[in-house]
């Protein structure tokens, strides 16, 4: 009522509204007597919007070959008016042109926080410009109502600098080997070779309850977080892996909640260390490296009596160490060098559950560094790179067009240049059974598995994260 009062245009597909909160009013009818409602079909709202836009001095016109997906927000400002485009296209670029009734264009940078003129042409009407946005690209143009020279397009001449040998690559961290099935037993019974989500599920069952309390189930107050077992409730679970090999040193295993288990390696008591872990406070991280053997190893925990905390997860394997596939799940062997391959990333190269650091590293001789230099990757794949530059950090590199300004870093002389590739914990903690999942993952697909058993190594699903070409140092000059 206010807006229309204030001489606010309204164009309406449908019948003005006849309730108020949920009572029956005319005001709805009062206030499209109003000039300022028009009622509308659908295509004429969308004409007459376009209209509007237009006359109002901002005008979109994408490219007719344009396969992005293009979005926009504005904003209007006393002095100006930004415009946010974003391209949400995995696959394919966006372009086209931009003119507004303004007097000049600056592009603000949000990574950096940088303001800077933007290349853009003067005419009658005001101003235009084009963009053109990479695939999950994004431009924050501000169209300003005082006077700014346009940055003019510039041609730079970039070269790529020679690096003064091949890549070196090194893991950053300890390799992983996810443990997701277990022997169990509970109630007298055992089951072996079980998923862990079907373990936990069968230890709780055979201790007096419905299944996994954990699992989608809603207590009233504290009824189930308050519930006691009996002293001869608990059950026992069994990690099996085996070593192709002399063990590494060291060589731990994490076990969510160890505190809770007393825990045997191959028969031998083991505990968790002290003040160690990994990924969380509750994944204690048990040294067994005095404990294994080439060959066949099993690592058990115990429950007794049973609490509502005892919940069987998978375990962790970490160390110095490949992990290969064999028939039944994987096989610990002797750590192999990792190599920058075209086509294999670190889950096919004896890390298929690795998803942290890998760093890449390569040298450079600049005797006289002239202009500016960025580092650009033109093949890769994970969450996010760090860029170092001897021994500093220059930047990170997320989102196209992958490059990262490395200029005040770069000394005369030998350069080190390091690009630390990061992954997900997507290989890590899965899920592996659920086929070629990208994206969103929600807890059913961590409870698909098979029913006869670990499968195939080469039948989890892994992402292949890494670099597939070596980085580029670019000497960028006017």
């Amino acid at each position: 009522e206010q807006y229309v009062q204030a001489g606010g245009r309204v164009l309406a597909c449908g019948p003005p509204p006849a309730r108020v909160d949920g009572a029956a009013s005319d005001r709805g009818i009062k206030a499209a007597a109003s000039k300022s409602w028009q009622q509308v079909s659908v295509v004429d709202a969308i004409n007459a919007a376009t209209a509007l836009t237009q006359a109002d001095g901002l005008t979109i016109n994408r490219a007719a070959d344009d396969k992005g997906l293009l979005f926009h927000q504005r904003r209007r400002l006393d002095d100006g008016e930004f415009l946010f485009l974003v391209n949400t296209s995995i696959d394919h670029p966006s372009r086209g042109e931009v003119s507004c009734k303004a007097r000049g264009i600056e592009i603000w940078d949000p990574d950096t926080g940088k303001i800077a003129p933007y290349n853009f042409q003067k005419d009658a009407s005001g101003v235009k410009t084009d963009f053109d946005l990479p695939p999950c690209g994004s431009l924050l143009l501000f169209f300003c109502q005082k006077p700014v020279q346009p940055a003019g397009k510039k041609n730079p001449t970039i070269t790529a600098v020679k690096a003064s040998g091949p890549t070196d690559v090194e893991r950053i961290g300890e390799n992983v080997l996810t443990l997701d099935f277990v022997d169990v037993t509970a109630g007298g019974k055992t089951q072996k070779n079980v998923y862990a989500f079907a373990a936990g599920m069968f230890a709780f069952q055979q201790n007096g309850m419905s299944g996994n309390p954990w699992n989608r189930q809603v207590q009233l107050h504290d009824m189930l977080i308050k519930k006691k077992f009996p002293p001869g409730s608990g059950f026992e679970a069994t990690y099996r892996f085996k070593l192709d090999g002399p063990a590494p040193k060291p060589l731990h295993i994490v076990i969510e909640r160890p505190d809770l288990y007393t825990i045997t390696c191959n028969g031998k008591p083991v505990t968790a260390v002290e003040g160690r872990w990994w990924l969380d406070k509750s994944f204690g991280m048990v040294d067994i490296t005095s404990t294994v053997v080439e060959g066949d190893n099993a690592v058990t925990i115990k429950a007794s009596p049973m609490t509502m905390f005892h919940e069987i997860e998978p375990a962790y394997l970490l160390g110095d160490f490949s992990v290969d596939p064999s028939d039944k799940g994987f096989t610990v062997s002797q750590a192999r060098p990792l190599k920058l391959d075209t086509r294999h990333g670190w889950n096919a190269q004896g890390m298929p559950f690795y998803g942290h650091d890998v760093c890449y590293t390569q040298e450079y001789d600049i005797a006289k560094p002239e202009g500016h230099y960025r580092v650009s990757l033109p093949n890769w794949y994970g969450s996010v790179a760090k860029v170092l530059v001897n021994g500093t950090k220059a930047g990170t590199i997320g989102y196209r067009p992958y490059q990262c300004d490395v200029t005040k870093f770069i000394r005369p002389g030998k350069n080190k240049v390091q690009v630390v590739v990061t992954g997900t914990l997507k290989n890590t903690l899965g899920p592996h059974h659920c086929g070629e999942l990208m994206g969103m993952a929600g807890p059913g697909h961590f409870q698909q598995s098979p029913k006869t058993g670990p499968p195939p190594g080469s039948k989890y699903q892994s992402l292949s994260y890494g670099l597939f070409e070596p980085f580029v140092l670019e000497q960028v000059q006017p």
